[in-house]
This record gives structure tokens, sequence and C-alpha cells, in this order.
């Protein structure tokens, strides 16, 4: 019967076989000698985890499949990613909607955002920001989109599981407008209706030939000065090649209806000016007028380039387009100064309003500091599908493996508690 010193030799020994070969397994592992594949596969839910375990696994699985009912996290995206680049072969399948999130500041001194959102048709779109929804949008042919007065921090767009994040942008430096026109009602108005809503304004107004009436410096009309140059009527011929230079520096130009006709400043037109239709504006009660009641000068033979933007029947009213570095809009409405003195309660608002989105879709704006963050992801599904491909054609099963693989955190856990009791034996039993 072997002695009570025999069988702790025997047991440290064993010890050291095992740590041996664990050592041994360990090396093998690394060297890669006839290791049998592992095939993982996981589902939104449990995506974390997984990735977590197939990291701590020490070796990176063969391959990877993935389905998603939603778009995984920046984060998790990445994850894959690098999984991938470690020479796991990583596929996904789901049936995700593309969308897409666009947040730019407006070119108005009251500020404000509009946010541009892709999405399938017919979709539902929540926009919301850190403090919570801001609104819901119905997609239409490719998207929507909103502005809003204010809002903080990351702005989400979220369709059927999927969230695009875009953070807010940079602001911009607003300059001054110019106004030129006769001294009628449209420029009393135009004038005022901007300087009500916060533009600062300088105006050419012509009271008879050779004879006209100054606000401000209109000198000179370049972009360090002005934002945007609005030319009401044929008053503007005498500046019209300062205006053409204007637009091609990235000056922003309103052409009015009754400036359509100056040829001067053809080369910037949307189109050329139709014949007049008639509104109802005229024969119409005090407080039942409207902008589309109001006389249009229809943009006809639009060029090439040329945007529609409103439209009354079957004519443009508004139209516009690039020219140079800047941006045109051509007006048909006239004297929509009736729309605000014999318009509905709130009808003077709506003018306001009217004339500052017109301003604020063609003013230049330059950037005061641009706004970069990491949080943002604008088209979460393009980006998915750009770091781990397309999706494959088939859905996978449930979060498994198919093939071996042992923790090395388990095998280092064996290495050490038997070297640990091997030492302890040896010295409870004085050797050494």
């Amino acid at each position: 019967m072997p002695s009570r010193a025999e069988t702790r030799g025997r047991i440290e020994t064993a010890l050291r076989v095992v740590s041996v070969g664990v050592i041994a397994f360990m090396l093998w592992q690394s060297l890669d000698h006839g290791r049998t594949d592992s095939i993982v596969s996981g589902r939104s839910a449990n995506l974390r985890t997984g990735l977590r375990d197939w990291t701590r696994s020490g070796i990176a699985p063969a391959k990877i499949s993935v389905q998603l009912d939603s778009v995984p996290s920046p984060r998790d995206r990445d994850w894959l990613a690098a999984l991938k680049a470690s020479g796991s072969s990583v596929s996904w399948n789901g049936s995700l909607p593309a969308i897409g999130l666009d947040v730019q500041p407006i070119a108005s001194p009251a500020g404000g955002y509009r946010m541009l959102v892709s999405a399938p048709a017919g979709s539902s779109v929540v926009i919301g920001d850190e403090i919570g929804p801001i609104d819901t949008l119905r997609a239409g042919n490719g998207g929507a989109s909103v502005n809003v007065p204010s809002a903080s921090g990351v702005i989400t767009a979220t369709t059927g599981g999927t969230t695009a994040r875009a953070t807010l942008p940079y602001t911009l430096r607003i300059r001054r407008v110019l106004v030129i026109g006769d001294a009628d009602w449209e420029s009393k108005f135009v004038v005022a209706a901007l300087e009500e809503d916060g533009w600062k304004v300088d105006a050419q107004t012509h009271l008879a030939p050779g004879v006209s009436v100054t606000q401000g410096s209109i000198t000179p009309i370049d972009t360090t000065r002005y934002s945007a140059v609005i030319a009401l009527d044929h008053s503007a011929n005498a500046y019209a090649s300062d205006i053409v230079r204007f637009a091609n520096m990235g000056g922003g130009v309103i052409i009015g209806a009754g400036a359509a006709g100056v040829e001067s400043l053809s080369p910037l037109r949307a189109g050329s000016p139709g014949k007049v239709d008639a509104g109802s504006a005229a024969a119409s009660e005090p407080g039942t007028i409207t902008l589309q009641s109001l006389s249009v000068v229809p943009v006809s033979a639009m060029k090439g380039d040329a945007v529609a933007l409103d439209r009354r029947g079957g004519n443009i009213a508004v139209a516009a387009r690039r020219f140079g570095g800047g941006r045109v809009m051509q007006l048909g409405y006239l004297d929509t100064w009736r729309w605000r003195m014999s318009g509905g309660e709130n009808s003077v608002g709506e003018h306001r309003k009217w004339w500052t989105n017109a301003v604020a879709g063609v003013a230049y704006a330059p950037a005061l500091a641009p706004t970069v963050s990491e949080t943002a992801d604008n088209a979460p599904v393009a980006r998915l599908i750009e770091s781990l491909g397309k999706p494959a054609s088939a859905a996978n099963g449930p979060l498994a493996s198919t093939g071996p693989s042992v923790s090395l955190w388990w095998l280092f856990a064996v290495l050490s508690l038997s070297l640990l009791a091997e030492w302890v034996s040896r010295r409870t039993r004085g050797v050494r």
C-alpha cells in the first residue's frame, strides 16, 4: 500500500501533467493546427452578448451569421466589422427599412432647423431629440421634411426599428438683405415683413426717373455685405450686372414677378415670364384674399437645371435654379401686399413667413463653426451594408455554435489552479 507521501507525489505529478497539457493545448490552439471551424449565429436581441462571447473565445469564429430585426448600434456594427477584419466570415439577414436623416440650419434671423428624411413611401417616421419626440411625419415619394424652431442634442428619425441619428449642424452668419423696387405698396410691405422677422434690410426705392430713396448703403453689392438681393420690378435693371455678379459669387437672388421681364436679368431666370394669369384678389372681399387668389406671372420655358417649387393649377408659380455659386428664385405672384392687407386674421404673419422662407431658401449664409460628432449615424442601413456587405438571402437560426470552442479564460483558470495546487502540496510536505 503506497504511503501518504507517495500518494501526494502522484497527485502532484498529475497536476503537473495537467498544467503541461493545458500549456500544450493553448500552444496548439494558437498555431491553429487542425482546428475545426466554428460557426456561430445570433439575433438582434442577444447580439451584444454574442459579440462578447465570440471575442473572449480567443480565436474569432470562422463564420458568423446574424438575423436582424433592427439596425445594430454603431458600436455593435463596428464590432462585427472588427471580427470580419480579424478573419471571420460575417453575414447578416433581415428586412430593414432604409432611412436617412439630414439636419440643416435655416438661414434666417429666427434660426431653426430643416429636417430632411428619406424613408419608404407611406412609412411613419418619428422625429425626436434628446428631450423627446418632436413630430411624426408620413413619408411621401422618397421622404418628408419638417421645419422646427429649436432642438436639443442629437436628432433621431425612427421607422420600423431603424433609427438614424444626426447632430445639430453649425450656426450660420446672416448678413443683410437688399430690396430694389419702385416706391409702391409691394416694396413697402416686403421691407416691413422682413424687418418684422429680424432681417436687417437695405432698400433702394425709386420714386421717379433719376429720383430714388436709399435705406442704408447699397454698395458694394457682394457677399461680404449681403446674404440676398430681392429685385421686385424693372427698377432693378440699373443694377443687373452687379446682381448677376453677386449670384455668381454665391449670393442669393429673388426675382419678383415685376422683374422677370428685365432682359439683363435673363441669365439668372429659372424660365421666361409667361402670360399673366389673373387671380381673384382684385374682386375678393376684404379678409378673403390668399396667396392662391393673387395674379401670377407663370414661369414658362423652364431652363434645364430649374426646379418648380410651387404650382397653381397647371402653371409654375415659383421656380429656382443654381447660378454659379449662388441660388436664384423666380417668383410669379403679383402684388403680395394685397394678401397682407386684405387677407384673413393671420395674413400678416403668413405674408411675413412666406417672404422669410423665400429669402432663407436662397440666402448666402456662411458657417460660423462646423460641428463634428462621432454620434452621428445619418444612414444606418447604408453604413451597415458598407461595413458588412449586402444581406444574405437566407435566414439564420438562433445563437449557437456548431464547432468546438474552449475559452482561453477557462484554460487559464485550469492552468492557474493546477500550478497553485501542486505548489501548495509540495510546500506543505516540505518539498521544493
